[in-house]
């Protein structure tokens, strides 16, 4: 199931996001152990005219669904920025992998990014050590424009950070 969060999803979102630093340490710019605040992250997942975070969330067996897996949608706001928008956040829980939930998640996104009057491009960086987020990425349409060797260590192993972008 996928569906918008809300503020009644931050907890797991949290967690979510506190799992991915851990699970993927070099997808991201935070280390494993940094701490997420609720204050910093709730007006990021607030549904609004340019911006959501969408959750896949595993039922199957399950009384309560669980949240595995999000992605988000920052539209700029300066006036000659708006026809862009940032694809952001993009995990999966290793629960939940291998059901296509980025998939589904990024293929959403998408659609509802089409909805959104004027808007032109979705950008989005990934790490190059992300093999199977590019090849998600590249299947939908994303090009890569530019890369940035090196951009992030983490225990002295280097990322790349390659940036994409799909025309609307």
């Amino acid at each position: 199931m996928i569906r918008s969060l809300g503020p009644a999803d931050l907890n797991a979102f949290i967690a979510l996001r506190r799992q991915s630093f851990a699970t993927d340490p070099l997808s991201w710019d935070y280390d494993p152990g940094h701490e997420v605040s609720a204050e910093e992250w709730l007006p990021k997942i607030l549904e609004t005219d340019g911006q959501f975070v969408l959750g896949y969330f595993l039922t199957e067996g399950r009384q309560k669904p669980e949240l595995a897996g999000v992605i988000g949608l920052t539209r700029y706001e300066k006036l000659k920025r708006r026809h862009r928008a940032l694809v952001w956040g993009v995990y999966v829980s290793p629960a939940a992998r291998g059901q296509q939930a980025a998939r589904q998640l990024l293929t959403e996104t998408i659609r509802r990014a089409r909805a959104m009057e004027g808007l032109e491009r979705i950008i989005l960086t990934v790490s190059h050590h992300a093999s199977a987020a590019r090849a998600l990425y590249t299947a939908a349409g994303f090009v890569e424009f530019g890369r940035e060797p090196g951009a992030s260590r983490n225990e002295g192993v280097g990322m790349d950070e390659i940036y994409m972008l799909l025309e609307l």
